[in-house]
């Protein structure tokens, strides 16, 4: 008997002691589908929120909470402004068929070729081209790989011949010192994510924190509004901002980022910079 008044007990939906307070702690709400969209694979978006939201709740004014696919937007958004800032790629990408001229000196100087896209990790094919025709397909222990750029060093037998002789050929079949298309590269470039400095991931976050902040700002009371009251029978709250109509509520985290951004802009173009030296 006592056993049984002892379960009843721990079943008693009205006991206090079995109630479970509620959870009020603010969590965006995940999605999947959304982090796929990310450009650079292996990023997320929690990362973004540990770097630069912590305690700040991403929710519209009527208390609705910001999309992931928002997030991801400015995070791709901040990707594209990294690479166009400092001429690189992030993430591993695909290059086929890419063109270049061929001009007096190229044979005499190695074949050195600038890539559009860098830094290259790997050549699949080299060709020398007359208009739309292969010339010569270049083999691979031929070619020397350099961070935005490669050079051809012929090694051994009779393709080496032809090789050296290309510099005369070439110019003479093209009735100038200058081919049009004259090579045509396939190869890989990128930077995987985990080989990426952390202060150029910093700079994305910041970038991405930005322009979530711009809208997050006009969030907090509405948009435009500095203050705002309400009184009834006698009890009065009022909420103050630093938000006006010129600015927003998040101004001055933007403008402290934008300080980091100037000075993280400084140590990743001199760092960057350095790819784009070679001695010839």
């Amino acid at each position: 008997m006592r056993k049984l008044c002892e379960v009843n007990k721990c079943e008693n939906p009205s006991d206090p002691s079995t109630e479970k307070a509620p959870d009020l702690k603010f969590a965006l709400p995940e999605d999947p589908e959304a982090e796929k969209g990310i450009k650079l694979q292996g990023l997320k978006t929690n990362e973004l929120l540990d770097m630069c939201f912590q305690g700040i709740d991403l929710k519209t004014y009527s208390g609705d909470a910001f999309t992931r696919s928002f997030l991801v937007g400015a995070i791709n958004s901040a990707i594209s402004t990294a690479e166009m800032t400092f001429d690189i790629s992030l993430g591993i990408k695909d290059i086929e068929d890419e063109y270049h001229d061929v001009e007096l000196g190229y044979f005499s100087s190695y074949s050195y070729t600038p890539l559009n896209v860098r830094p290259v990790r790997e050549v699949t094919k080299v060709e020398y081209m007359f208009g739309n025709r292969q010339l010569m397909k270049i083999p691979k222990d031929w070619v020397q790989i350099h961070s935005n750029a490669i050079t051809i060093f012929p090694t051994s037998g009779i393709m080496s011949m032809q090789m050296n002789n290309a510099g005369f050929i070439l110019p003479y079949m093209a009735h100038s010192n200058y081919l049009p298309n004259g090579i045509r590269v396939s190869y890989k470039a990128g930077i995987k994510k985990e080989d990426i400095p952390y202060n150029l991931i910093e700079y994305i976050f910041k970038t991405a924190a930005n322009s979530i902040f711009e809208v997050w700002g006009d969030q907090i009371i509405g948009a435009g509004i500095a203050s705002s009251s309400i009184s009834l029978d006698g009890v009065s709250e009022s909420i103050g901002t630093t938000q006006s109509a010129m600015y927003g509520g998040a101004s001055a985290r933007i403008l402290e980022y934008r300080k980091d951004l100037d000075a993280l802009t400084i140590a990743l173009r001199r760092y960057f910079s350095r790819w784009n030296m070679a001695v010839l």
